[in-house]
């Protein structure tokens, strides 16, 4: 039965907590892509606004470009990982090497897996291409909670496209 659309009898919707980050183009190892959190995958066509003529009534918006927002990744503070190395290159030395990132939002179905593996099947996945870090954060510290240091990332890109 097919299940990929909302209006067939028994379709599940995704759920948003199980995904994974995937950087590619790291040579050296494979990055920790563990996150917490992704944000701001969002995409908007800018227009130009054109009246008509001398009539101050009818205003055309043409497009013109495209506008992506910054992605926001957060995740548990973690030292001495391929991705910290990466950050503290661009935002400490200066030195930027852009990466591809794929985003992919998983099966929670535990039934879904790749076919002759235990990888869970992607439900969707977005490349986002020429990645590299433009700010760094650390969460606020409380001595009066109980939580984890949050490290928040954020990522300028070239563009991103879905491709399933």
């Amino acid at each position: 039965m097919d299940t990929s659309s909302f209006f067939t009898q028994g379709y599940v919707p995704p759920t948003a907590f199980y995904f994974e980050v995937v950087f590619i183009g790291n040579a050296n190892s494979k990055m920790d892509s563990s996150f917490q959190e992704v944000s701001g995958l969002k995409v908007t066509i800018e227009t130009m606004e054109k009246k008509e003529g001398e009539d101050n009534v009818f205003v055309h918006h043409i497009p013109k470009s495209f506008k992506y927002d910054d992605l926001v990744l957060k995740r548990c503070l973690m030292k001495g990982s391929e991705l910290e190395k990466w950050v503290k290159d661009a935002i400490e030395d200066f030195k930027f090497k852009p990466l591809n990132i794929s985003l992919r939002l998983l099966s929670s179905n535990p039934e879904k897996k790749d076919v002759g593996t235990s990888n869970p099947v992607p439900l969707a996945v977005w490349n986002i291409e020429q990645a590299y870090p433009v700010s760094w954060e650390l969460g606020g510290l409380s001595s009066t909670k109980n939580e984890l240091a949050i490290e928040t990332l954020t990522l300028k890109y070239r563009k991103f496209t879905k491709t399933l």
